[in-house]
């Protein structure tokens, strides 16, 4: 068995039932919003922000920052390519499935390559995923 394959297992192994269910969720949350985004302008496929939960802020962060790291593994288990705008609106939906207000951002910067544009989720203003240089390197054009 390949290290890589071993990894993978191993990381199978560590998930609970309820990250197993999440997983599939993002799985085909993502390939919804793939398919979705040929098709729908992205205007359409914004949907409207809950209220933000007063209860548990913390609880908030901590749960984005779980469907974080399964959404991300989901995009990589994918057959499809997942660039940031899907795995962001996935977020973000699951997110609002379980009423927890966040927000798409979508930033670009100008490099000597040319320009570059990224999409994250942010969650009481926290970049989930994200580093500490995000603001500091992309202009935010849009926010959803």
């Amino acid at each position: 068995m390949s290290k890589s394959l071993r990894d993978k297992a191993r990381t199978a192994l560590t998930l609970s039932f309820s990250d197993w269910l999440t997983l599939i969720e993002a799985w085909w949350r993502l390939l919804g919003f793939y398919l979705a985004l040929r098709w729908i302008s992205y205007e359409r496929l914004k949907s409207p922000n809950l209220k933000p939960s007063d209860e548990e802020p913390e609880r908030d962060l901590t749960v984005a920052r779980g469907a974080h790291l399964l959404v991300g593994r989901a995009s990589h288990l994918h057959l499809l390519p997942m660039t940031c705008l899907p795995r962001a609106l996935t977020l973000r939906s699951m997110l609002a499935r379980r009423g927890i207000r966040a927000d798409v951002r979508i930033g670009a910067r100008r490099t000597t390559e040319g320009i570059h544009a990224h999409a994250w989720v942010e969650v009481q203003g926290e970049a989930i995923g994200e580093t500490d240089e995000l603001n500091e390197n992309f202009q935010v054009l849009d926010s959803a």
